[in-house]
């Protein structure tokens, strides 16, 4: 009985050690991880001070803003290694034109919906496969999260039919003098997933909206020199895709657009009037987005940087994904 009594002792005692250096292992692996996180977190600052300094230097060297040039060249498996480190990190990032994709943030202005850009992006939805009802929605859900203004029931903009509604879809309220004087009654989206929850919005739909589509912090026009085919036959009324698409597919080649009145020309339809609210060839807005892997930490990183001034180009936000 005593040589039992002693093996269950030992056996006890062996298990408890075992346990503590099990949960000394684990604790010591989550500090490692976090150690790892901090500092992959540190080196996609390192990427996004160079972002900045490619944009700013971009901005300097060329008078439009194209996909020939360093800041449009991706990042791809860069091995980080510091000196007297064993440990390796891999970056990849990329620029993204943000301005080359159609803005959510112009469907309304003041708390009320823009016809023309509501007709706009209903062109894009048919384009995409999407219906046209969903352009009227998210027209609404912008406007939601504006101030509207104080104004009287005949300051709408858009002109209204018998049965009280646009040509767009959007009910007169929209732009009546029932919401005079109204704060946001909704946050603004960030991104094209805060639109889930809207009638017909599925993961499906976001998918495909999510190359062509962006919400920036203020209004903004197509860069004809960085934008899709899709994006140009839904900002431009009269451009067909095809039409669109021959375009692009010249402008890829090297015939890039000098300026607004160059890429009028080349459309050679004199009905198609263009403005600067429409199409620009220099952009202020850019994603970016990088992925650094160390050790068994992987950490991704989205921000916005506006170059509204040109010289110091500035972080708007950052944030990590998932």
């Amino acid at each position: 009985m005593a040589v039992i009594s002693a093996l269950l002792i030992v056996t006890a005692v062996a298990l408890l050690i075992t346990g503590l250096f099990q949960r000394q292992a684990a604790s010591v692996r989550a500090v490692e991880n976090e150690q790892a996180r901090i500092q992959a977190r540190w080196l996609l600052q390192g990427g996004l001070d160079w972002a900045r300094l490619v944009l700013r230097d971009d901005a300097r060297r060329n008078s439009t803003t194209r996909l020939d040039t360093l800041w449009a060249t991706p990042v791809e498996d860069t091995r980080i290694q510091r000196p007297g480190d064993d440990r390796i990190a891999v970056f990849s990032g990329r620029i993204e034109d943000e301005q080359g994709k159609f803005n959510l943030r112009n469907l309304a202005s003041a708390g009320i919906p823009q016809p023309i850009e509501v007709a706009a992006f209903q062109r894009l939805c048919a384009i995409l496969g999407l219906p046209g009802s969903l352009a009227p929605q998210v027209a609404l859900r912008v406007a939601s999260a504006q101030s509207a203004p104080g104004r009287s029931s005949e300051s709408g903009g858009a002109g209204t039919n018998s049965a009280g509604t646009d040509s767009t879809g959007l009910g007169g309220s929209a732009s009546g003098s029932d919401t005079a004087g109204q704060g946001p009654t909704a946050p603004m989206i960030r991104g094209v997933d805060d639109l889930r929850g809207l009638t017909d919005v599925d993961d499906s739909v976001i998918d495909k909206l999510r190359p062509f589509v962006t919400v920036l912090p203020g209004i903004t026009a197509v860069n004809a020199n960085t934008a899709s085919a899709e994006v140009l036959a839904a900002a431009v009324p009269g451009l067909s895709l095809s039409q669109a698409r021959a375009l692009t597919e010249r402008r890829n080649a090297g015939a890039y657009f000098n300026d607004r009145a160059d890429f009028g020309n080349r459309l050679a339809n004199p009905d198609i009037q263009l403005t600067d609210t429409q199409i620009v060839t220099v952009s202020k807005w850019f994603s970016v987005n990088g992925t650094v892997t160390l050790e068994r930490a992987a950490v991704t990183m989205q921000a916005l940087i506006s170059r509204e001034n040109a010289t110091s180009p500035s972080v708007v936000w950052k944030r990590e994904t998932n």
